[in-house]
């Protein structure tokens, strides 16, 4: 199942340790891309107010930058929330993130972009075949990272992922990861729409509700890989 009361309740549990190891890593990463974005929203702000007098290439720059990093912290975030959820799992036992993550990074990088690719290669047909090869290859990385098969090269990332994510559970995770971005979204949007100093509450608060779902997301992987590998 996508949905259980008992993992929901898991992660809350988990959530105050995890975010305990890493908030050092992943906070600064995240006050980088929020500083990015609110630059990109103030010149645009300000391209709106003087169209004639200021130019588009700073917003350009910044906006490129912005996407290369947050696809990379998209990653590391992947991989070291994960890992840690594991490891407080077992009460802080096992590999530490950041020794899991200088392990994993490149191969996990690597299906992060063949999963941005073959869901941009969907999308390019119509919008819903997109959003269904999207929520398919949604546990690439955690494949990639986690999968002794895949690590022995008897599996495909891709094609692991949409077998965890197949048949109803297609639908569950669907309406779980719609649930995981809305939420963060709405309450950063409001903190972008401050473009204050007294918006980076609001950031925190979004960037706590969303470690709280990757947590939730990461237990929900281990949970179907392991009922997978039984049936196997």
């Amino acid at each position: 199942m996508i949905w259980s009361k008992q993992r929901f309740q898991h992660a809350f549990e988990l959530l105050p340790r995890v975010l305990k190891e890493i908030a050092p890593l992943l906070l600064p990463i995240s006050l980088v891309i929020w500083g990015l974005e609110f630059y990109v929203a103030w010149l645009k702000n300000a391209r709106f107010e003087d169209p004639y007098n200021s130019s588009m290439m700073p917003m350009v720059i910044a906006g490129l930058a912005g996407i290369v990093l947050q696809s990379l912290a998209s990653v590391v975030s992947i991989l070291y929330i994960a890992r840690s959820t594991q490891r407080q799992m077992k009460n802080g036992a096992g590999e530490h993130p950041w020794t899991f993550l200088k392990r994993h990074f490149h191969q996990t990088f690597i299906e992060y972009l063949r999963a941005f690719i073959s869901t941009g290669i969907y999308t390019l047909f119509l919008i819903i075949p997109g959003i269904y090869r999207w929520v398919q290859l949604v546990f690439t990385g955690l494949v990639a990272a986690f999968s002794p098969k895949y690590q022995d090269g008897k599996v495909d990332a891709l094609k692991e992922s949409a077998r965890l994510v197949s048949g109803l559970a297609w639908f569950g995770m669907f309406f779980y990861l719609l649930l995981q971005m809305v939420i963060p979204f709405f309450i950063e949007e409001m903190a972008k729409g401050e473009l204050s100093l007294g918006s980076i509450p609001l950031m925190l608060v979004a960037w706590v509700i969303h470690l709280y779902f990757a947590i939730y997301f990461s237990l929900t992987f281990f949970a179907r890989y392991s009922l997978k590998m039984e049936k196997a």
